[in-house]
């Protein structure tokens, strides 16, 4: 069998971390189109459309804000995630971010592909401090991010903590949250690459089908 990943930069450190030597091919996606689920979606289905000659192509993302939504397989079946986001994938189950979920609602999650790259609360503050100056950044910042009560770092591979760790203290620092620290688990990211694809935990689209978005509310099949 024949199997390509499509996949989050967000994810790659985790990714690379569990892929055999046999690998399947990897193709990564800017992280920076989550903020774009339209844009998000049209890059994903041209990607779909190029993959040739796989059995099985495998989307290492969640619905993410509908940015799988609708997506058609090619001449292969398409599976992803049933999950809303990566922050499931990280923790290793659904079952785990739930009860993360239900512990703290109001958690912002940071790990560190999201640290790397552009995580919205870092980014902002870049930016927004360039424009009005630091005092008045965090103040603003602080304002949009009020519903949150802390930040929470997933860190799954060791290598993740100094820097990354670092980054995600100074956004709780910024937004006046509580920061948190909670290792990730690497069984679900295992089973992206080298499957079990079981119905509970993926959504398997038939060749030329469409992902269709109830398909990822709880007991769904």
């Amino acid at each position: 069998m024949r199997l390509k990943i499509i996949a989050c930069e967000v994810m790659k450190e985790e990714l690379l971390a569990v892929t055999p030597a046999n690998a399947p091919d990897l193709e990564f996606v800017p992280q920076g189109l989550h903020v774009h689920p339209e844009k998000l979606n049209k890059e994903l289905q041209r990607l779909l459309r190029e993959s040739k000659g796989y059995s099985r192509v495998v989307l290492a993302f969640g619905l993410c804000g509908g940015g799988a939504k609708n997506l058609q397989a090619g001449d292969f079946i398409l599976t992803i995630p049933r999950v809303h986001d990566c922050i499931a994938l990280l923790l290793g189950s659904r079952k785990t971010y739930d009860e993360v979920r239900r512990e703290e609602p109001g958690t912002l999650y940071l790990s560190a592909g999201w640290v790397k790259g552009e995580a919205p609360a870092l980014s902002e503050y870049g930016r927004t401090v360039e424009k009005y100056g630091e005092a008045k950044a965090v103040s603003l910042l602080r304002r949009i991010y009020n519903a949150y009560r802390r930040v929470l770092f997933i860190s799954t591979l060791p290598q993740q903590s100094g820097r990354c760790l670092e980054r995600s203290l100074d956004a709780a620092r910024v937004l006046g949250l509580i920061h948190q620290e909670m290792p990730g688990d690497l069984g679900y990211v295992r089973r992206l690459v080298s499957g079990p694809w079981d119905d509970d935990n993926f959504v398997n689209v038939p060749p030329h089908g469409f992902i269709e978005e109830f398909s990822f509310l709880e007991g769904s099949e």
